[in-house]
């Protein structure tokens, strides 16, 4: 299997959600370092297979490869793996409805998702960031799909998923009001996303903006969740 990184864009939300997976930092470090090299193989891996998973054109060693990758999440079986299953489970039922969109959605809400498992692996206590990186990754891959111009998206939809996402996190927040904070900026994009792309040739820039408001997000999303958790 020959590897060349592309998808840059699922490096960055795999290790993100690698760091939120460790927030507030109170974890078993032990565990955390084993975990590191699952998700370092877990990455190039989920690139590889991306584009044979939404061709619906899985070799059976494509199919090994996957299972083999699995393995470690042996170790890892709890209540919270559902997430990342039914997520995995509808991404791979829209590609095979031939519909790329929202199987491109659900497909990064599964790789955001792993971060619940990773977490509780970990023996995170305090897993209330991970459902903030989860909603707020949900919502952003929508908001690309609605940018792109080829996409038949309605506008009104990011805007309705994330005052659905904002009404949930305001509920489960009530003990730590402070991780609301880092919803502000989200919120600003979200509920106005503007027009779509004038030509895919500004699709590279939009993604350099989405990485880098991310960032910014998981910087807030850190910051706000150490602060409540002491």
């Amino acid at each position: 299997m020959k590897i060349k990184i592309r998808n840059h864009a699922l490096y960055f939300v795999g290790i993100f959600s690698y760091i939120v997976s460790l927030v507030p930092f109170h974890v078993n470090f032990e565990r955390a370092l084993l975990l590191l090299p699952v998700v370092l193989i877990n990455l190039p891996v989920l690139e590889y297979l991306q584009p044979k998973v939404m061709s619906l054109r899985m070799k059976w060693t494509d199919a090994g490869l996957a299972i083999v990758t699995g393995v470690p999440y042996i170790f890892m079986i709890s209540p919270l793996m559902v997430v990342p299953v039914l997520s995995l489970f509808l991404s791979l039922l829209l590609f095979k409805e031939r519909n790329t969109m929202l199987g491109n959605v659900m497909g990064t809400t599964f790789v955001v998702s792993l971060s619940l498992v990773w977490g509780n692996f970990v023996k995170n206590q305090f897993l209330l960031p991970d459902v903030y990186w989860i909603l707020y990754i949900l919502t952003g891959a929508l908001y690309v799909e609605y940018k792109i111009p080829f996409r038949n998206l309605d506008k009104k939809v990011t805007s309705i998923v994330w005052m659905v996402v904002v009404t949930m996190l305001v509920y489960l927040s009530i003990d730590s009001p402070l991780l609301l904070i880092s919803l502000i900026e989200p919120s600003i994009r979200f509920l106005n996303p503007g027009d779509k792309l004038r030509s895919t040739k500004e699709i590279s820039t939009m993604g350099r903006n989405i990485a880098k408001r991310d960032a910014i997000f998981l910087v807030i999303l850190i910051i706000t969740s150490v602060l409540a958790f002491k």
